[in-house]
């Protein structure tokens, strides 16, 4: 372990961009506006949760293969028809017409009657479908809970559909009907008004011809003929469109068990590839947690000095009552003990001291300052650790359980450290740093056992976490300097910047701050923008209020 002394780093002094008037704002180029989301935020947040996104993936995947057998899939039977149409028709606009008169809710209905199905006509519907295949082939194809059901039900659905057809063309005759009808009774007032006149209507030729009521007789004779002659022509083309009928015979549909199987998966990959995607931008845009060094040290209001990989939950099940040697050997609990004891300031006047605070991750701030106390109590240094958390994780770790202050189970000859561990009914915790005598030494704090190790400690280190409602002003009777840890992507901006704000106000430094589990698509240093030497900005409207 090092144990220089720790020497305070030179910040230049904040400049007030003041050209034109007092306390203009001023822009700074420190970062993009937090509202602004580009592609590369994009691109990062996708990296960032790719677990989760592969994850939903995965589920949408297994999902589709399940569905394949917990869902079993109705029988299906088709059969195809030959359609005639008329001469001069289009023959895609009238198959589309053949389709749609084919799902038609009165041919359902028909269906169910013949069948007697307790089956509503919407829903009947959505048991069968209409495709052309052809200009002339029109194919039914109906699902059922065994081929039986489902070929008796194509088979009465084609035999309806030509019926309904057939009654649908005869139809078409009616107007036809009516127009010779007409033109008959037409036709008999003009030949009794020939016969008025004297003349036979039924010669061969009239003796007036030219006469008007002559005139008349032609005419209506004429669209007599010309009317029969359209029914004619319609009965004929009734006649060659009644001759559609069934090609084939109802047959279950042969289905490939291996092409529904890719097809259920293949279908719930793209829906959890597209569901985790959706997941995963919705939740950065908004999220309000902090991912990069620069945004936390922006809102802490202080210099990330350190960013260590968190020990991995693996490695720490099962989790062990007490420290093992193990733990400590871990690469990231060794990174971050030799960072903070390399931030101890050493000096005889007043006992050095420092406290870590821990934003979200108090486990990995336990292993990290039980395994500093052990390393300088293995230096030869009397070492006091004080747990100011509500887990007691700490303190459990050390061997100590109850409150008050106790020598820890790893203590023996040339090697100790006590722990305190405060009664929590009694509301933060109070040391001595803060209270010094005439003589400069540690006056009495209540706690005799905690006067005493004070007093012979070389060094006093304390684990404390921080609520808006208490404050940290109790901080200060541990120390002066404190040391920040923060876990990438855990905290919000508010917790943070409370955070910080309760240990200024309590009088301790920020000396550094640690980020846990760094993004690995940060790409930036932290540094606050005092200490990279931007001008202040200064919120105007605070001092206007």
């Amino acid at each position: 372990m090092s144990n220089q002394p720790y020497t305070e780093p030179v910040v230049s002094e904040p400049a007030w961009a003041d050209d034109d008037g007092m306390f203009d704002d001023q822009p700074t180029n420190a970062h993009p506006p937090e509202a602004l989301v580009t592609l590369r935020f994009l691109r990062d947040a996708i990296r960032r949760h790719l677990r989760i996104w592969v994850v939903v993936a995965l589920v949408g995947f297994l999902g589709g293969l399940a569905s394949t057998f917990v869902i079993a899939a109705p029988d299906l039977s088709s059969t195809r028809l030959l359609i005639t149409h008329r001469d001069g028709e289009d023959p895609a606009k009238a198959m589309a017409t053949d389709a749609t008169l084919a799902t038609t809710h009165t041919v359902a209905q028909r269906v169910i009657d013949l069948l007697k199905l307790q089956i509503s006509q919407d829903d009947l519907l959505k048991e069968y479908t209409v495709v052309p295949k052809t200009d002339r082939i029109l194919e039914i194809t109906a699902a059922g809970k065994t081929s039986d059901d489902a070929t008796k039900l194509a088979t009465v659905i084609a035999q309806v559909f030509l019926i309904y057809r057939k009654e649908q063309i005869a139809l078409q005759d009616a107007p036809l009907q009516r127009d010779l009808t007409t033109a008959q009774n037409n036709l008999a007032v003009a030949e009794q008004a020939v016969r008025a006149t004297g003349d036979d209507p039924t010669a061969s030729e009239l003796k007036h011809p030219n006469s008007p009521e002559g005139v008349r007789l032609g005419a209506a004779r004429d669209q007599v003929v010309y009317v029969r002659q359209q029914l004619l022509d319609s009965s004929v083309e009734a006649l060659r469109m009644n001759s559609s009928r069934m090609l084939d015979v109802a047959a279950p549909v042969p289905v490939s068990a291996k092409r529904t199987l890719a097809i259920n998966a293949g279908t719930g990959l793209i829906a959890g590839l597209f569901i985790g995607l959706a997941f995963v931008i919705v939740r950065a845009l908004i999220s309000d947690r902090l991912w990069k060094r620069q945004d936390i040290a922006l809102v802490l209001g202080s210099r990330i000095r350190l960013s260590s990989p968190r020990p991995s939950r693996w490695q720490m099940l099962p989790r062990p009552r007490y420290l093992r040697a193990s733990q400590r050997r871990q690469p990231e609990v060794r990174l971050m003990t030799q960072h903070l004891d390399q931030r101890i300031f050493w000096g005889e006047h007043p006992t050095p001291a420092m406290t870590v605070v821990s934003v979200d991750d108090v486990n990995t701030c336990s292993l990290v300052v039980a395994s500093l106390a052990m390393a300088l109590a293995e230096d030869g240094r009397h070492v006091l650790v004080a747990d100011l958390t509500e887990s007691g994780r700490l303190a459990t770790m050390l061997g100590v359980t109850t409150p008050g202050t106790h020598e820890s189970r790893f203590s023996q000859p040339g090697q100790r450290v006590d722990v305190h561990r405060p009664d929590q009914t009694g509301g933060p915790g109070q040391g001595c740093y803060l209270h010094l005598s005439d003589n400069n030494r540690p006056a009495t704090s209540g706690d005799i056992a905690l006067d005493s190790a004070w007093e012979v400690a070389d060094v006093v280190l304390s684990l404390s976490t921080l609520k808006p409602e208490l404050g940290a002003d109790h901080l200060a009777t541990w120390a002066s300097h404190a040391a920040v840890v923060v876990t990438a992507g855990q905290s919000t901006t508010t917790k943070i910047q409370a955070t910080g704000e309760m240990l200024r106000l309590a009088g301790l430094d920020i000396d550094t701050a640690v980020v846990l589990r760094p993004d690995r698509t940060d790409e930036g240093i932290g540094i606050s923008e005092t200490e990279a030497g931007r001008p202040l900005t200064v919120d105007v409207e605070m001092f206007r209020r």
